[in-house]
């Protein structure tokens, strides 16, 4: 179990302070314990920049996990290795592969052979399964779809043409156990919140869940399955909540308004601490 956690946004569509920079996109600095990770990379643009602007290093770095290969949460890969150096990479075998938009655009990783990263890592781990990344920290592998009002939030697809849909099963979630609950971190969440919820609760049946941090990409999300949503955060006592990035704004305003003691912004800088005494 994690003592300590503190989560910094260092990329996101906003920036939260003067002299940062936003840009589509999300990546996370978890520091839990003595324990460093990333979680996705953003498009790259503003990556770096954002480390050094906050006075933070990503040289204790031990692990880099992405959450899926869409480009603005990989793009910022290759300059995060060279900030990091060689460290543990986790990633679902199929993050790689060609992905487009409903357009025919390319919106998948810059980086498309595993074997172009494997020399720059320590370890490369490819995984479909629950994946121990450290002690309290757990990948989720990929998530059971049971909820059929929940979709990709897209649609995306396989090929430029657009014949092969893609449903994204390599998107994850990373599970943080801490003396309060369960933190879930989201890149996008195209799996469906509620999906992932009851996943993590599978995986740790006897763990509460405490707060739910990330991109949910209700961005196209009707009433309906805005409201589904709500409920369910509900239901799970939900008591951190920082919806953004793909979330869109319409689903940002109605998870404020149904949780606004619980609500947390989360625009780059932004930093979120559990179980010490700076956490809000």
């Amino acid at each position: 179990m994690i003592g300590e956690l503190r989560i910094t946004q260092l990329v996101e569509n906003a920036a939260g302070a003067p002299g940062l920079l936003g840009e589509h996109g999300a990546a996370f600095l978890v520091e839990a314990d003595d324990r460093h990770l990333l979680f996705d990379t953003g498009q790259g643009m503003v990556l770096r920049h954002n480390v050094e602007r906050l006075g933070l290093s990503l040289e204790r770095v031990e692990s880099i996990v992405l959450s899926h290969g869409h480009y603005d949460h990989t793009g910022g890969l290759l300059d995060a290795l060279e900030l990091t150096g060689p460290v543990d990479l986790y990633l679902h075998p199929k993050a790689l592969s060609p992905k487009f938009n409903r357009n025919g655009r390319p919106i998948g990783s810059p980086v498309e052979d595993l074997e172009t990263l494997r020399p720059l890592t320590r370890r490369l781990v490819a995984s479909t399964e629950p994946t121990h990344v450290a002690p309290g920290i757990l990948l989720s592998g990929e998530i059971p779809r049971t909820h059929p009002i929940e979709d990709t939030g897209g649609p995306f697809y396989r090929d430029a043409q657009c014949t092969e849909p893609d449903a994204l099963a390599d998107d994850q979630a990373l599970i943080l156990d801490t003396a309060a609950g369960l933190v879930v971190l989201l890149g996008c969440g195209h799996s469906g919140l509620v999906n992932t919820l009851d996943w993590v609760r599978e995986l740790l049946p006897d763990r509460p869940l405490h707060a739910v941090l990330g991109g949910m990409h209700l961005l196209r999300a009707d009433r309906a399955r805005l409201e589904f949503t709500a409920q369910s955060l509900a239901e799970r006592g939900i008591a951190y909540l920082a919806p953004n990035h793909c979330t869109g704004l319409a689903a940002i305003c109605h998870l404020r308004q149904c949780f606004p003691a619980q609500f947390r912004e989360s625009p780059a800088g932004m930093r979120h601490d559990f179980g010490n005494p700076g956490a809000r």
